[in-house]
């Protein structure tokens, strides 16, 4: 027995060796081995190394032979290694160290620690000794809000007001809501008195409607001024004297009539061109500031041609006392806001912009680097300037009344007075080209007025984004200039789209003829119709109560249209004074007299028949041919008291004098002339008067109808009657 286990054992290392020598398996390597008793040979496998962390060890590449417990250090087997020889220590842990903080109410806090930058474990202590298992173990739950609630104030007069928020007595912070997880500044919380937002306030006083006048294209020209080479040059009318005659007693009047709270003027203010020297500027602030009223200027597509340059302009405009004005940063030149308030409180605000496009600047003015000549419109950073305003208006006076007032208008002009029959295709509007007069439209729109002669010269915003979006703002209406022909205002989509009235007798104006023609020129060719337009608001909340023209040198600035109307009149029609001895109307009169269609009532119409001088109105004598009678109504008043030589206030005069009217009712022969004499006292009914009554009388014309050459009524100096259904049958 004792024989057997030696036996054993070399029968094991035997059968080891034996498996060594059985050659190199799959991905070995063959080697014979120094110190087995037989040729040995290693079959081996790569074992990949991995590097060492804080928290396991590494080790190196090595090969390990599967039929023994031998490892080498490569491929070759060039050496072998130990299992200690491979290891790779494990690395120190590299410690940050997190200090406690306490939590608030806004914010958790935590316990101290220390955390491993590579491995991200928690520990106790900086040693790293004591694991910290559970990651969250270290946070502190944060407080609980300790808030006070403060509601919502509206601004009141120059007084701001608040939002609604949340103050935490705790961290001190503020919230939009009790949770407080919507924090925000206390900046943030305020709403801006509505007074503090506009660049201007103008404070007008209770008890009045606010009264604002549009004055426009003032553009005054100094032909003393005029530039070498230069046509079209009225030097007589625009003379440097003439500025009294051509803007300012214009000016005088309707500023003096109107008394307004308030003065815009819609552009063109000097022709600059015709005003390199500023003199005619510095006229014009010095004659707007002796009234002492807050006025303010936008710049038009002139004035700043001047060589003077646009940024000398400018302060100009600034330096006056009662002239409201700040150029800013911004494209253009002049882009402001000014107020209208009353009683303490923002009732309207007026944005002045400038729609550049002065295609003749000067060199001088485009040399600020924001003058742009050959842009029309607002540039970007003028609409995010004055959206942002709104929307901080907006805030503290949600129900504001919006407007605005630039020189050139925009496209959507074009779309407002098409329901009148406006076509920007067609230069001179209306029938005819004599224009579109809505003050004599019968189917005009409540609060429309005004004439349109001109199509619209550079119109902008052509898709109409920049007026949607102002639209979209609450702007209720827009004043302009530019268009000197036209006058118009008109509201459409509930926005009013109004032209100022042109202000002066410099470059083209409209004038009007004794028939109530409107034409446009550069100089009179009737009554100038010049003045300013009125714009009325309310004293309780802005809003536009009225607006309309106001024309010099009428009587309230008013224009009578019914003087100038047409009424058809039943009867004969009139034609007007006869020329050279011959008409072809049936009714006419000398120069003596005028006879006009007018409303004797209000169901009857009625030829006035005025003598300014004693003299003549005709009927056509070739209408009376074949014919047997005439028939008239007449209305003579009670005032009619002056009477012709040995006749009454009037007689009907028949030619020839061939005694062939002889026996016509209430006929005389006055030397040798014949007339039918109508007077109060006559015993003849035919021809006798009645005062203030209309009474129908007839003239037998049987035997003279072929024959008479004139047949007129011949009406006593002074006197003015009524005739009607006048008929020659």
């Amino acid at each position: 027995m004792k024989k057997l286990i030696p036996m054993l054992f070399a029968f094991a290392l035997l059968f080891s060796l034996a498996a060594c020598n059985s050659g190199a398996g799959e991905g070995g390597t063959d080697k014979e081995s120094s110190n087995s008793v037989s040729t040995h040979k290693h079959h081996c496998k790569k074992v990949e190394g991995k590097d060492a962390t804080c928290l396991e060890e590494g080790k190196l590449t090595y090969w390990d032979c599967i039929g023994c417990d031998m490892i080498f250090n490569n491929q070759y087997l060039e050496k072998e290694l130990s299992l200690d020889e491979v290891i790779i220590p494990k690395l120190p842990h590299t410690i940050s160290h997190i200090e406690g903080n306490e939590a608030t109410c806004d914010k958790a806090g935590n316990i101290e620690y220390w955390k491993c930058d590579s491995c991200t474990t928690y520990f106790a202590d900086e040693a790293a000794t004591t694991e910290i298992s559970d990651k969250k173990s270290v946070i502190i739950a944060s407080q609980a809000h300790q808030m006070t609630h403060t509601p919502e104030k509206r601004p009141s007069g120059k007084n701001d007001g608040n939002i609604e928020y949340w103050y935490c007595n705790v961290c001190e912070n503020y919230y939009k809501d009790a949770d407080g997880k919507q924090g925000i500044s206390l900046e943030e919380t305020i709403l801006l008195s509505a007074y503090k937002i506009p660049d201007f306030v103008v404070e007008v006083p209770a008890g009045r409607e606010p009264i604002v006048l549009q004055l426009s294209d003032t553009q005054i020209i100094d032909a003393g001024q005029t530039r070498p080479g230069r046509d079209g040059v009225y030097y007589d009318f625009w003379a440097t004297d003439q500025i009294e005659e051509r803007c300012y007693d214009y000016l005088t009047e309707v500023i003096t009539a109107t008394k307004p709270d308030f003065i815009i003027l819609t552009g063109d203010v000097v022709y600059g061109e015709f005003d390199d020297s500023g003199t005619a500027l510095e006229s014009l602030i010095a004659f707007m500031e002796s009234f002492k009223i807050p006025w303010a200027p936008v710049f038009g597509n002139h004035d700043n041609e001047s060589k003077k340059g646009v940024d000398w302009q400018c302060a100009q405009f600034e330096a006056a006392k009662y002239c409201l004005f700040d150029q800013k940063e911004l494209s253009g030149n002049g882009n402001y806001s000014v107020a209208i308030a009353q009683s303490g409180e923002i009732k309207r605000v007026f944005y002045m912009m400038d729609t550049n496009a002065c295609g003749n600047a000067s060199a001088e003015s485009i040399a600020n680097g924001h003058t742009y000549p050959s842009y029309c419109g607002f540039m970007q950073d003028q609409i995010d300037w004055y959206t942002a305003q709104i929307t901080e208006l907006k805030k503290a006076v949600p129900e504001i009344k919006i407007s605005f007032a630039y020189h050139i208008q925009q496209a959507i002009f074009g779309k407002a007075y098409a329901k009148y029959g406006f076509n920007q295709a067609v230069k001179n509007q209306g029938e005819n080209g004599m224009g579109i007069n809505i003050d004599t439209n019968p189917d005009k729109a409540e609060g429309d007025f005004g004439y349109i002669g001109r199509q619209m010269k550079g119109p902008w915003d052509t898709n109409y984004a920049v007026f949607n979006a102002m639209k979209n703002m609450g702007v209720d209406s827009i004043f302009v200039g530019h268009e000197h022909c036209n006058n118009v205002s008109v509201v459409y989509e509930g926005v009013r789209f109004q032209y100022g009235l042109k202000s002066s007798e410099y470059d083209r104006f409209n004038c009007i003829d004794s028939e109530g023609n409107i034409t446009g020129g550069y100089s009179k060719t009737g009554t100038s119709l010049i003045g300013g337009t009125v714009i009325v608001l309310s004293e309780d909340d802005g809003v536009i109560e009225d607006t309309y023209n106001y024309y010099c040198g009428f009587e309230n600035g008013e224009i009578n249209w019914k003087k100038y109307e047409k009424i058809a009149v039943n009867g004969l029609k009139y034609g007007g004074v006869q020329t050279n001895g011959s008409t072809t109307a049936e009714l006419f009169a000398d120069g003596a007299v005028v006879a006009e269609g007018v409303w004797f009532d209000e169901n009857t119409t009625a030829y006035k028949v005025t003598a300014n001088q004693q003299g003549k109105l005709y009927i056509n004598t070739n209408l009376m041919r074949g014919k047997t009678k005439i028939t008239f109504n007449l209305y003579i008043p009670s005032t009619c008291t002056s009477n012709m030589a040995g006749m009454g206030p009037f007689a009907i005069r028949l030619k020839p004098d061939d005694g062939s009217a002889a026996n016509i009712a209430g006929i005389l022969n006055a030397n040798g002339k014949y007339y039918i004499n109508y007077n109060w006292n006559s015993s003849v009914e035919e021809v006798k008067l009645v005062a203030d009554t209309w009474k129908t009388y007839t003239v037998d014309i049987s035997d003279i109808a072929d024959t008479c050459t004139e047949f007129a009524f011949n009406i006593a100096v002074g006197n003015v009657f009524y005739l009607r259904d006048i008929t020659v049958s």
